[in-house]
């Protein structure tokens, strides 16, 4: 059996939310109130009162029940504040109306957790890739939960269907370099360091990794350019 406090995910505010607000205020004539329940909630949330930052989007959802990010953020407090079921129901309601909520997903994943439930955890994190099928992180949330049980093969496995799906990540092939270090797959592992580093040339530490195991003589791939 497996020990849930060793599988714990981060608690964060998904991004999308800030954006999706901001959005709706910059958009002529727009006066949504929900906006405004929102942005109090997270305020509210940042400052560490997970009470009131519910009372936020739950004024929110009141006034425009169709947004799932909304929902996602009640989930958040829920699950701050340990009541883990009705941080599910959030979370659930969030994927109904916007599935690439992928961090709901990971979210729901830890609410099994902490309730000792790991194979119904692993099997939220495994609809996340079917319902983000071209979204690196659902497939590297379900490998790094994969580790956490030991379960090298398997992790391994979701991180090449993670690269598949989204090969412009370059934490896709970070992650899948990484492993694929570790269980002496030297020459393939080379190859993601390169492509994570083309992907994204500032990775001090990746840099210093593939110098050290790349034969003698071989080139750093030249950095992309950059844009805005």
């Amino acid at each position: 059996m497996v020990s849930h406090t060793t599988l714990r995910f981060s608690y964060r505010l998904l991004p999308a939310a800030l954006i999706l607000a901001s959005a709706l205020l910059a958009a002529p004539g727009c006066e949504d109130p929900s906006i405004k329940y929102n942005q109090a909630g997270l305020e509210a949330y940042r400052a560490g009162d997970y009470t009131r930052a519910r009372a936020g989007f739950e004024e929110a959802i009141a006034t425009n029940p169709d947004v799932g990010e909304f929902y996602y953020n009640r989930g958040m407090c829920e699950q701050a504040l340990g009541h883990f079921d009705q941080a599910i129901f959030n979370y659930d309601m969030a994927t109904h109306l916007n599935a690439g909520l992928v961090a709901a997903f990971q979210n729901k994943a830890q609410c099994y957790v902490e309730k000792k439930d790991p194979e119904k955890a692993y099997e939220v994190l495994v609809s996340g890739t079917t319902s983000n099928p071209y979204t690196a992180e659902a497939f590297i949330n379900a490998a790094m939960f994969c580790l956490k049980r030991d379960d090298v093969a398997g992790a391994k496995l979701w991180l090449a269907k993670g690269v598949a799906a989204d090969p412009e990540n370059p934490r896709a092939h970070r992650e899948y370099a990484m492993l694929l270090l570790k269980t002496g797959d030297r020459e393939k592992a080379v190859q993601e360091l390169r492509k994570s580093l083309e992907l994204a040339p500032v990775q001090p530490d990746l840099s210093a990794t593939l110098s050290e195991i790349s034969p003698s003589g071989a080139q750093l791939p030249a950095p992309k350019p950059q844009t805005k």
